[in-house]
């Protein structure tokens, strides 16, 4: 007999994306300025990019007036933790200061060209919350392009490739020394382009012209 598998609401789902569609967007080069704010929080953050990399240019035109396309999205949680604020150590900020470091140690992303957004929540909601939001917005660097969120390989995995994201934004110190990975931005250049296309229709978010 087939088991009975718990879903949550739809409604929630709905309620937590229309929650997140009313937090602020900060620019990321604020970060410092905002950690009074978001120290002691768990929750899912946004990233947002701008600049002129002509590989993201679908999510320049879509977010030019607004955040409407993340790039990328992540969880920060504190399993010790059961509700949004508390002593949480790393939580938000802590996250989102590694990202920017890895976006500052490679040659072809500039902090100044991204923005990001927060939602704070208890932490026994992030894991389910972060999964809800990936599946909305479906983000470049979730669906197609991956590596931007993993660290330095552990012992005795330094020979693995290169993940796809540090091949076509080389700079990261600990993927310098990996083999190489034969993708190129040329050949990602028509599937990044066709989903976000896809994707600014559904979101609503400007399109660029065909």
């Amino acid at each position: 007999m087939p088991l009975e598998v718990f879903q949550a609401p739809a409604t929630l789902r709905e309620q937590l994306i229309e929650f997140q569609s009313r937090q602020q967007c900060y620019p990321f080069t604020e970060l410092d300025q905002l950690k009074e704010e978001l120290a002691g929080y768990v929750g899912i953050y946004l990233l947002y990019y701008r600049g002129q990399l002509p590989l993201y240019s679908s999510i320049r035109t879509a977010n030019q007036h607004s955040c409407c396309m993340p790039i990328y999205i992540g969880k920060a949680e504190n399993p010790g933790k059961r509700t949004g604020k508390g002593s949480v150590a790393g939580g938000l900020i802590g996250r989102l200061r590694e990202h920017r470091s890895s976006i500052r140690q490679v040659n072809n992303l500039d902090i100044a060209d991204f923005d990001f957004t927060v939602v704070a929540m208890a932490v026994d909601l992030v894991a389910w919350g972060e999964a809800v939001l990936i599946r909305h917005f479906q983000p470049v660097w979730c669906s197609i392009i991956s590596g931007f969120g993993i660290h330095a390989p552990g012992k005795g995995r330094g020979a693995q490739m290169r993940s796809m994201w540090d091949e076509i934004h080389p700079g990261r110190s600990f993927a310098v020394q990996l083999p190489a990975n034969p993708v190129t931005i040329e050949s990602l250049q028509p599937q990044v382009a066709q989903h976000c296309q896809n994707l600014a229709v559904r979101l609503g978010c400007p399109m660029e012209e065909r």
